[in-house]
């Protein structure tokens, strides 16, 4: 899938990038890895934005305590980055990297991949995919990243685009 595939350089990037935060990857077991990888896709979701229709009415609250209404089949555009970066939902520290942060069962691990019924059904598939090409790619004696990728837009995924990581030994 290509959000899978984005995802993968752009956790490459950061554990590239980052000695400590690839120390503590490399040296955890595999749920402890998930929980980093969770947390990079969190901060850097593929996918920016999604567009859901409410089920029912929905009342939010809204500027100086007046409550909003949508009616059921009302279009809502969820800015995932946003949503990702609440305090109120994520916990102190929003932008930092914090793997195994508390979260409630409503807000764990954010909505990368979406919530409900439309929720990504291969994201246990893309977080295990990235975690053993991640693992087996810095096994590799003397791997290093020779150039970062180049960072591009994909409208039709509303998500980054990253080309040209390229790595070797």
């Amino acid at each position: 899938m290509v959000t899978t595939r984005e995802f993968i350089n752009l956790a490459a990037w950061h554990l590239f990038t980052d000695d400590a935060l690839r120390e503590r990857y490399l040296a955890a077991e595999e749920a402890d890895r998930i929980a980093v990888l969770h947390e990079l896709l969190r901060l850097e979701p593929v996918v920016s934005n999604l567009k859901r229709r409410t089920t029912a009415e929905v009342v939010l609250p809204g500027a100086d305590g007046q409550q909003i209404t949508l009616p059921a089949g009302e279009t809502v555009d969820v800015e995932v980055t946003a949503t990702n970066l609440d305090v109120e939902a994520m916990g102190e520290l929003p932008l930092s990297i914090c793997p195994g942060r508390e979260l409630n069962e409503a807000t764990a691990p954010g909505m990368s991949f979406g919530d409900g019924a439309h929720r990504c059904p291969g994201n246990n598939i893309a977080m295990l995919e990235t975690d053993v090409f991640l693992t087996r790619l810095f096994a590799l004696p003397g791997v290093r990243m020779v150039s970062e990728p180049r960072v591009s837009f994909n409208d039709a995924i509303g998500g980054y685009v990253l080309r040209g990581l390229v790595v070797a030994t």
